[in-house]
């Protein structure tokens, strides 16, 4: 599968992620108080940000056919 996630979109899913992990991690511990299933909720959301930045490929960009990605690298 080609990339099809810009330089720039990766850096801010990777941003994203990381800051909704520290939030998970948050409320999993019991600093922030809401529902247990929000921390499991943005624990998968940092997850999926950070694996489509890292590897910049992003299933719902390929099934709509939008390619972010100036050069395939």
């Amino acid at each position: 599968m080609k990339r099809n996630v810009g330089a720039v979109d990766a850096r801010i899913r990777v941003g994203l992620g990381l800051g909704l992990a520290a939030l998970a991690a948050l409320v999993a511990t019991g600093v922030l108080s809401v529902p247990y299933g929000s921390a499991v909720g943005l624990g998968l959301a940092a997850v999926v940000l950070i694996i489509e930045g890292a590897t910049r490929r992003c299933l719902l960009y390929q099934a709509l056919g939008i390619d972010r990605c100036p050069v395939d690298q």
